[in-house]
């Protein structure tokens, strides 16, 4: 390589447009705070990291693979495998390299024809207020849509459904990011038999932590797909692996578009580790019985909070977030910058539709948890 220093030639800005969809243009690019603190509660990440007896598991499964060959290409016996976890059939899951890149994926393939009819095919409606990866997508690929609102206490609410013409694609999450809101299972299973000929995707990241999962709805509706992943609840945000569930025909369309190779040889022996290991799955089932019981006891106590001081509400989770909304913009940038300047980083939500005056609080462990409650406390 030479040891010169090459800058690229800047294309002109209008020719690049040429290229791009107007929608990708206008819209704005994936962004976060990244404020120098020691409490970081932001991102929804487990707060409680796999020990390092079961790293090391996965350090020598990783050394024990030849680095020099491309890994398994699409992984398809531990996908069966995972199957099992989750309670489906062989043949029935997918993986890919986190749920936000299948989030993409199924949003780009589904939307085809409804795209290349201008809707005349069907619509695409996605939840507001959710995970903001599925309108940004939708922008960037452009990706016409329609929304379908929650209600004024943030609830999903049946009567707010757009009408939906046959050939139509719903997505929404469930439990909901950023607001912890569920759609009730039998709701949902009222949706699926009203609108056989519509496909709806629901995104399970924070499945373990939620009363209701949808699994069963698989065996009952054919226009049904699920989206989970490993992020959440098994702590392993920075393996990067999601996974689909749902029939081999739509599975296998899937994987026409999907790359090979996604997994790479350390984050498929990370996922042998937390499937086999019986170490690995004790400690998945702490995770989730900690983090139960530290939002229950984080809602009750910031709740008392809030009442007391008449500044806030935190609403009910069933994920490993909550949910606080100030009267105020003005009182929620204040709490947000407090919380900062005791180094404690939330999430700013303020800005996303229908979420004036809320930031996201991901549960932390019990001496995170206990630093904020003082912070809020001191507000």
């Amino acid at each position: 390589m030479s040891g010169s220093v090459v800058a690229p030639k800047p294309p002109s800005s209008a020719w690049l447009r040429t290229f791009l969809e107007p929608s990708l243009v206008e819209a704005g690019g994936y962004k976060i705070d990244t404020p120098d603190v020691d409490i970081k509660l932001d991102q929804n990440e487990s707060p409680w990291d796999i020990p390092e007896s079961i790293k090391r598991k996965v350090v020598e499964k990783t050394m024990e693979k030849a680095w020099n060959r491309y890994p398994s290409t699409f992984c398809d016996d531990l996908a069966d495998k995972l199957a099992v976890y989750a309670g489906t059939s062989p043949g029935t899951v997918l993986l890919g390299p986190g749920s936000n890149y299948l989030v993409s994926l199924v949003l780009s393939m589904f939307s085809k024809a409804i795209v290349k009819s201008s809707g005349q095919a069907g619509k695409v409606i996605i939840a507001r207020p959710s995970f903001v990866l599925y309108e940004n997508h939708c922008k960037y690929d452009g990706i016409p849509y329609e929304l379908w609102n929650l209600n004024e206490d943030l609830e999903y609410d049946l009567s707010l459904m757009p009408k939906l013409p046959d050939g139509s694609l719903v997505i929404f999450a469930s439990p909901n990011n950023p607001v912890g809101n569920s759609l009730a299972k039998a709701d949902f299973r009222t949706l699926l038999m009203a609108h056989p000929n519509s496909l709806f995707i629901a995104d399970e990241a924070y499945v373990e932590y939620a009363a209701e999962p949808y699994t069963d709805l698989l065996a009952e509706c054919s226009n049904l797909m699920l989206i989970r992943t490993l992020s959440k609840t098994f702590g392993c945000a920075g393996v990067r692996v999601g996974y689909i569930m749902g029939h081999p025909s739509y599975l296998n369309e899937l994987k026409k578009l999907r790359l090979p190779y996604l997994l790479n040889h350390f984050s498929i022996a990370a996922l042998e580790v937390l499937l086999e290991d019986s170490e690995t799955q004790s400690h998945l089932a702490k995770i989730r019985e900690n983090a139960i019981s530290s939002r229950q006891e984080m809602h009750r106590e910031l709740s008392a909070i809030g009442d007391k001081k008449a500044l806030f509400k935190v609403k009910n989770s069933e994920a490993n977030f909550l949910l606080i909304r100030f009267k105020s913009q003005d009182e929620a940038m204040r709490c947000y910058k407090k919380l900062i300047s005791d180094r404690i980083l939330v999430r700013n939500i303020s800005a996303g539709p229908g979420l004036n005056a809320c930031i996201r609080v991901t549960l932390g462990n019990k001496t995170e948890n206990a630093a904020l409650v003082r912070s809020f406390a001191g507000f």
